[in-house]
């Protein structure tokens, strides 16, 4: 049983990924109008200086940024060989390969006089997210650590989790997540785990919420008396350092089922 919740949440979570992710041209209108408001000079500096700059009648100026593209077509030929009883006949065709240098057009924005970013239009994420958006887009994962505790064991053990998932929107993400908690009670230890496919929001850029329904196996003290039983996932986590996609949280992770209750307060490693 244990080995198909497992098939079944990698399967659910592959599915989110690939059919269901929030990035690339989803994401892109949402990303392009975000720039609205922001210097041009932080577009400069995500995407170097654009390649034209034509002022417009009405004051404005449009921006344009290119890159250079190479085709290459490799060097290629034909050997035709044909033997009869009264002949031979070889030919033989050799073609040179060819560099075929092109310039494309990556991402175009409209500034007013004073450097504000008016209008941005990019077909991809090009400049990226800009800094200070709570928005989010492909695919999440992490591993967290820390102190866990449990309802049938007095002193707290090292635990761990980990989790990995797709966005669904630009703050909305449907996960897969697998919690292992110990702890010990006088001489024995017990021990908890739990297969999660939860909903994980962010309120603000910093803070994360996540709740889902569970599997859950519980061993009491002695590691005796293995339960399986239904229940539920809760976490709470704040970024104490977010760099990028690269985020290090404070958090609070806990499960609750219909035989046990347990839980870490830790640190986790992130990329959101």
């Amino acid at each position: 049983m244990v080995a198909a919740m497992r098939l079944l949440l990698l399967t659910s979570v592959c599915a989110v990924i690939g059919a269901a992710c929030y990035s690339g041209s989803r994401a892109t209108p949402d990303v392009n109008a975000a720039w609205r408001g922001h210097a041009r000079a932080e577009l400069d500096a995500r995407l170097g200086e654009p390649r034209a700059v034509v002022p417009q009648p009405d004051g404005t100026s449009l921006l344009r940024w290119s890159r250079q593209g190479q085709h290459i077509e490799l060097p290629s030929g034909s050997l035709d060989v044909n033997v009869t009883a009264t002949s031979f006949d070889v030919r033989a065709e050799a073609r040179p390969g060819s560099v075929e240098n092109y310039e494309y057009d990556v991402a175009s924005a409209v500034i007013d006089p004073g450097g504000t970013v008016l209008r941005f239009d990019s077909s991809w994420l090009a400049a990226g997210i800009p800094s200070g958006l709570n928005l989010r887009t492909g695919v999440v994962f992490g591993l967290h650590a820390g102190a866990g505790w449990l309802d049938d064991a007095a002193t707290p053990m090292p635990s761990l989790g980990l989790y990995l998932g797709g966005m669904i929107g630009p703050r909305l993400a449907l996960l897969g997540a697998y919690a292992f908690v110990n702890g010990k009670d006088a001489d024995s230890f017990a021990m908890g785990h739990s297969w999660a496919f939860a909903a994980q929001y962010w309120p603000t850029a910093r803070l994360a919420v996540r709740a889902g329904p569970a599997m859950v196996l519980d061993l009491d003290p002695g590691l005796e008396d293995p339960t399986l039983s239904p229940g539920a996932v809760g976490a709470l986590s704040y970024a104490l350092v977010r760099s990028g996609s690269f985020v290090l949280d404070l958090r609070f992770d806990a499960t609750l089922s219909t035989s046990a209750a347990f839980g870490t307060v830790g640190v986790g490693v992130n990329v959101n």
